[in-house]
């Protein structure tokens, strides 16, 4: 089976207006568009296009997809956040259905009881904090900030965050976690910082969205990632991050579980995201891109929710006979690609559609000249 499916356009306050639209030429709603989703996931689920009241689900005889594959388009930082693992999840997920605590309810951090490793990959210049930046680092910026002309609130605070970061990292985080309440002057003073120092102009954006946050400093503790169309960025469990800017192809186990910790007005609980959030401080990686055939790049994670491919056939190449080895969903980002197989089905997506390709023919091609993101889930 290959079959077309569509979705409506999730209108959260940090999506962009104009990127989707602009990209993939998909109607602009009027209001913020910040994803589109083409999965199985209760929360926003695909429909067959040509019958919307038919769900993807459905086509799928009730049986849930491994992966949710989606566009991002983020006009504002989304939240500091950070996913639970597998056996995290699981526990977490039990532990608030005991306590009877409504799937619905905005203080619930557990929505199922799955891990949730993403991969993002960049459609536009995309711009994303990811993981923490070593202690030295840290510990140069903290000096730094008590040697220029800050106000006596912040250089005190900046003296107490050395003295908890010679404990450790995960002890600075879990204060500044802690003092929501008391962090507005410290925001404001850092976000001053940005007329001496360029590295604090972070500082001054983020207060700006979020002023009194204390995520305006967690944010210069983090690693600041700008990727470039086609690089992509993978998120295991445990990994604090935030999108900041820019439009993705976003590909990521079927789970809706996150625990925030900052520029964000949702809920945050700052004890579940400590037991989850790995504090290590490791460089960042970009995912390593394999070309398996001519136009035909695989996107290597360390995970076996899903496999994702980018496939740009051309008029003079076929790309012929793939063994896609389990049900797939395909997002057309450029031009027009034909997916057909063994079966004699055919399917011409153009920018902007997606479809749904059923493991049952064994055998797909695709054909034309275009750019299309395979996402392949797990048997």
């Amino acid at each position: 089976m290959i079959r077309k499916i569509t979705n409506q356009a999730m209108p959260y306050s940090w999506g962009s207006r104009t990127l989707i639209s602009d990209y993939l030429g998909i109607h602009a709603t009027g209001q913020p568009m910040a994803e589109i989703w083409f999965g199985t996931h209760h929360a926003s689920m695909a429909s067959d296009l040509e019958d919307a009241t038919r769900s993807l689900l459905e086509l799928r005889d009730q049986k849930p997809l491994s992966f949710l594959l989606k566009v991002l388009a983020a006009d504002s930082p989304l939240s500091i956040q950070a996913h639970p693992n597998l056996e995290q999840a699981a526990a977490g997920f039990e532990r608030e259905n005991r306590a009877g605590i409504a799937l619905s309810a905005a203080h619930r951090n557990y929505k199922d009881a799955g891990h949730k490793p993403e991969m993002i990959v960049a459609l536009s210049e995309f711009e994303a904090l990811c993981g923490f930046r070593s202690v030295e680092y840290v510990r140069e910026l903290l000096e730094d900030i008590q040697s220029y002309p800050a106000t006596e609130d912040l250089k005190e605070a900046a003296e107490l965050w050395r003295s908890l970061l010679d404990d450790s990292l995960k002890a600075l985080v879990s204060h500044l976690l802690h003092s929501r309440a008391q962090f507005g002057v410290l925001s404001v003073a850092l976000a001053a910082l940005a007329s001496f120092d360029g590295r604090f102009e972070l500082c001054y954006r983020l207060n700006e969205l979020y002023p009194g946050d204390p995520g305006v400093f967690i944010a210069m503790m983090m690693h600041h990632v700008h990727l470039q169309p086609g690089q992509a960025l993978f998120l295991p469990a445990g990994n604090i991050h935030a999108y900041l800017s820019g439009l993705g192809v976003e590909v990521m186990a079927a789970s809706d579980n996150v625990l925030r910790g900052g520029l964000t007005p949702k809920h945050i609980d700052v004890t579940e995201l400590e037991s989850v959030v790995n504090f290590s401080d490791k460089p960042v990686s970009l995912v390593h891109q394999v070309e398996v055939a001519s136009g035909l790049i695989e996107f290597k994670t360390p995970v076996d929710d899903f496999i994702l491919y980018r496939v740009e056939p051309s008029g003079g190449r076929l790309l012929a006979d793939l063994q896609l080895g389990a049900d797939a969903v395909a997002l057309c980002t450029a031009g027009e690609v034909a997916i057909s197989n063994s079966l004699g089905e055919r399917e011409v997506l153009k920018r902007g559609e997606a479809a749904f390709i059923s493991n049952d023919a064994k055998l797909t091609s695709f054909a034309g000249s275009g750019t299309l993101f395979v996402a392949v889930g797990r048997d």
